[in-house]
């Protein structure tokens, strides 16, 4: 029995000649279930010459006179009254370009990717894909094609009606009718005058799709009939479905016609995509059906993971398979947690164990493993790019220890990720900011961190509205203004003060952070960066709690609640909307502790169902009633050749060489510790003793210039007082700031970004015991000048090898001398070096220092109180790198904990043996780079 019959919407506005309302009518039965009746409902008008209703559409008379009616829509026994008011009749009613006339030619189809919605369009007709520029539009329109696209004298003879009618061959075929609504607003557009919209014409903020966001349909009502409003910036909100494009994510679970009305065709899940425009929202379906025989198995349920999953099976009448055995479940905790297989002293000891619980403690005593960690940061270093041939080894591996340690310490994941987009620093020492060196542009910074930390792929907004999703080309490139200022300057990242993203379709500057800006603008010279962490970060953020946990999810069974992982959009629904909230919700409640997302999953009867199959299901792919059989990963593929073939050892036999490796080298870090105060100061009295030593070096640039002469002689900023250094100064239109440079050192030849027409400027300190007359030597392939304590003493436009007059003799006065340099780049390959040296060797001694870098004798020579955080951390690893036992020792650790483990090294490998099975090297963070699948070579 039918208890009651809803209505939508609740009032009926029709505010112009040309309004239409879509009612959506449900019928509600006793036990909540729903079924869409808007095409079985009587619906009729209390004033028939006011309004009329056809196929629940509500639309003004012919007669064109406002006033008020109602309308009785009667369901069986039920009758719902729903006011009507009609308004605008006798007002000018024009077309609306934008939102009538581009919408009607989206709607059928015109401006697609495959249509004239191209690059280059199609037979000299060029439209922006679905209607993102109608400046270009409305160019192509009227002026395009010698003017025969619109006749406004004659609209029927206009070519956008006469081929789409194939009135005139179309290489596109029929693609409207004189039916079409479509028809009657380009008709009269053109009829009209064929006018774009005015200035300050209203634009449409968002629609709303009825009913939403879900509804499960129970057969045999399995149809329902969609609502789309449009709500716009002058308050009116008006009836757009029959302009909205519909699609659907699954066609052979459900359809839906050009009037918004969907159909189910078998029992599953479906996303029916709604489009108006460049806004797109998504109606998520569950069509169920009785299955005959089904009956729900008695199942555990150990915590929400297996409610949530149940509740979905249950429904779509899905029966699990059974728990797994004790063998497999070892197998597959141990290779998801650790990569590893267990060795066969750990499975018998398990197998044996017959305590209650016991699942549960294996799943915390391998989550409490280095193993475990290791795993999770090989992972992350993949998805990451850390790669040594694009970083080099060096700062590939610091790189990578830092992640790791981030896992073994279970570093809370929103501080791991607000560390990695806000870093700066040498990327030597700072680990972190090599995130931004192993990606060199700001577009790939900005297309990474959104696939990485929010699954979502937004490329396609680069040089267009996403065509999938609510992305537009501004959020593309407000995102990008997050890290535009970021500058990378050999192995340094910093931030400049100035600079801002533009997008180049529009020339409009951006603000920064994409869509769902809800912080306020930062200051001009701010980290933007740390605006867009913040709210990247933050507790309820759409993206990034739901990101990580799929990720997670997908690890551990083979494909993400949403897949791929990194396409989180309206037309690509979750499998189980419900849990993908809830393992959000828990993970931002747990601190952001990815340890405890794993274990709340591994301890799911969810985890830990079989591979076996039931009749009800074996075609089940993305619900878990099953566990999937899955390929093993390339690394864990080797590790476990090694250990069946004995070539590795098991992770018990090599603890207790790594135990002692670990003592040992306590033991040498004690030491170095004790003896280091003595070594400090023997190098201070070293120093003191040395007719001069140098200090540490700076640069500012690059600067460019329109000639090689005028990148010579124009002051940039830093000549304006060649005397005096402020660290803070900004410099130019770009902001361009003084970066340290502990790389260089005197006698060194210092190698600059290639280029041409430019100038850089270095600031460097030389500290004197004494007066003392010393010869500046220089060599450079292009020119430079030098000013010493604000004088100039070096001024050549071209640097020559060996020339007498290019060796000036200066006067160092006692304590700190101050050099400006400026190294000018005509083309081409681009280096200088710079050095001092006395102008009587047998008589003035050489500063005796010759082993330390000039920025470490700096630090020396600074209080240990006063020193700056970074370079003391420099300084305490040149320290510890002369000793030889540390290294020794690493790597024996290494060999014995990591190395000889592919899923514990630090960075992906690349060897032949990884290739062939799954592991290319990863030139993105796109999930189809790590295929689940046999590989061709495999």
């Amino acid at each position: 029995m039918e208890a009651a019959v809803e209505v939508y919407p609740k009032m009926v506005r029709l505010a112009s000649r040309r309004s239409r309302v879509q009612l959506v009518i449900t019928s509600r039965a006793a036990d909540g279930r729903l079924r869409d009746v808007t095409h079985r409902a009587t619906v009729s008008s209390s004033k028939p010459g006011l309004v009329s209703v056809r196929n629940g559409r509500v639309s003004p008379s012919d007669r064109g006179v406002d006033g008020r009616a109602k309308l009785q829509v009667v369901w069986q026994d039920e009758t719902v009254e729903v006011p009507v008011e009609v308004s605008g009749q006798k007002q000018p009613d024009p077309i609306a370009f934008k939102y009538e006339t581009l919408a009607a030619m989206t709607k059928q189809g015109c401006n697609a990717g495959s249509c004239h919605g191209s690059p280059d369009g199609k037979g000299g007709f060029s439209l922006s894909l679905f209607a993102f520029d109608p400046v270009h539009d409305t160019e192509s329109l009227v002026r395009g094609g010698l003017n025969r696209r619109v006749n406004v004298f004659a609209p029927l003879e206009s070519l956008m009606l006469k081929k789409p009618l194939l009135r005139v061959p179309h290489v596109g075929g029929k693609r409207l009718r004189p039916t079409d609504a479509a028809f009657e607003i380009l008709k009269r557009w053109i009829a009209e005058g064929a006018r774009p919209d005015g200035d300050g014409a209203p634009t449409c903020e968002k629609i709303v799709v009825h009913p939403g966001p879900s509804r499960v349909l129970a057969r045999p009502d399995a149809t329902q009939q969609l609502s789309v409003l449009a709500h716009f910036t002058d308050g009116a909100v008006r009836d757009v479905t029959r302009l909205a494009t519909f699609d659907t994510s699954h066609r052979d679970i459900a359809a839906i016609d050009a009037d918004g009305r969907v159909t189910g065709l078998s029992r599953g899940q479906a996303a029916i995509t709604v489009r108006f425009l460049e806004h797109l929202e998504s109606v998520y379906f569950t069509f169920v059906e009785e299955v005959e025989g089904f009956e729900w198995p008695e199942v555990a349920e150990h915590n929400f993971v297996d409610r949530l999953v149940n509740s979905r099976l249950k429904l779509l009448r899905i029966a699990p398979s059974s728990t797994c055995d004790d063998g497999v479940f070892l197998r597959r905790l141990h290779l998801d947690l650790t990569g590893l297989l267990p060795s066969a002293a750990v499975a018998r000891t398990f197998l044996a164990e017959k305590k209650p619980g016991k699942r549960a403690r294996l799943i915390d005593r391998l989550l409490a493993t280095d193993q475990f960690a290791r795993f999770q940061a090989l992972q992350l270093a993949d998805l990451l790019r850390v790669n040594p041939k694009v970083l080099g080894a060096d700062r590939a591996k610091l790189f990578a220890n830092w992640i790791a340690e981030a896992m073994i310490a279970n570093r809370p994941y929103d501080q791991l990720t607000r560390d990695l987009l806000t870093s700066t620093g040498d990327t030597r020492l700072v680990a972190e900011a090599n995130y931004f060196a192993a990606i060199p542009k700001t577009e790939d910074v900005a297309e990474a961190t959104a696939q990485v930390f929010m699954g979502s792929r937004i490329q396609c907004a680069k040089c267009h509205n996403h065509p999938f999703e609510n992305w537009t080309q501004d959020d593309y490139y407000s995102i990008g203004a997050a890290f535009h200022r970021v500058a990378r300057q050999a192995d340094r990242i910093s931030v400049v003060g100035g600079g801002e993203m533009v997008n180049p379709r529009s020339g409009k500057v951006m603000t920064p952070w994409g869509r769902n800006r809800v912080m306020p603008r930062p200051l001009a010279d701010a980290d933007r960066r740390v605006a867009f962490a913040g709210w990247l970060t933050a507790r309820g953020n759409p993206f990034f709690a739901r990101a990580a946990v799929n990720r997670i999810w997908a690890h551990l069974f083979g494909r993400g609640i949403v897949d791929p992982v990194d396409d989180f959009r309206s037309s690509n629904p979750p499998s189980n909307v419900e849990l993908l909230d809830r393992l959000a919700a828990e993970f931002e409640k747990s601190g952001f502790d990815r340890r405890q997302t794993v274990r709340v999953i591994c301890n799911s009867q969810t985890y830990q169902r079989s591979t076996d199959t039931n009749r009800f299901n074996r075609d089940d792919t993305t619900l878990c009633s099953r566990a999937p059989v899955r390929l093993l990963t390339a690394e864990q593929l080797q590790d476990a050749i090694g250990y069946v073939t004995g070539t590795i050892k098991t992770v018990e036999q090599s603890a207790a060489v790594v135990a002692e490796s670990r003592r040992e080298l306590e033991g040498v870090r004690k030491d170095l510790r004790t003896k280091r105060p003595g070594w400090e100061a023997g190098l201070v009295e070293r120093l003191k003793k040395a007719a001069w030593w140098d200090g540490a070096w700076w640069s500012a640039g690059v600067f460019t210039a329109k000639t090689p002469e005028l990148a010579h002689s124009t002051d940039f900023g830093p000549e304006t007082s060649p005397g005096r250094f402020d660290a803070s100064g900004a410099f130019g239109p770009n902001k361009i700031r003084w970066q340290p440079r502990p790389g260089w050192n005197r006698r060194q030849q210092i190698n600059l970004p290639k280029g041409a027409r430019q100038a850089m400027y270095a600031w460097h300190v030389v500290h004197a015991r004494a007066e003392t007359r010393v010869r500046m030597r220089v060599v450079a392939d292009d020119g430079m000048k030098v000013w010493h304590n604000g004088q100039l003493v070096f001024d050549f436009a071209q640097v020559l090898a060996d020339d007498k007059e290019q060796q000036p003799e200066i006067v160092l006065k006692p304590g700190p001398n101050r050099f400006l340099l400026k190294i000018v780049n005509k083309g081409g390959a681009w280096h200088f070096t710079w050095w001092l040296e006395p102008t009587q060797p047998d008589a003035i001694a050489a500063p005796p220092v010759a082993d330390l870098p000039d920025a470490l004798s700096e630090v020396l020579m600074t209080p240990a109180e006063k020193r700056v955080a970074e370079p003391a951390a420099r300084l305490d690893r040149f320290y510890r790198m002369r000793d030889g036992r540390i290294e020794k020792l690493r790597g024996r650790i290494q060999s014995g904990a990591r190395d000889q483990y592919a899923t514990q090294r630090p960075f992906p490998g690349s060897d032949a043996f990884l290739k062939a099975f799954g592991q290319p090297e990863r030139n993105t963070p796109c999930a189809c780079e790590r295929s689940s699948e046999p590989t061709l070579d495999q």
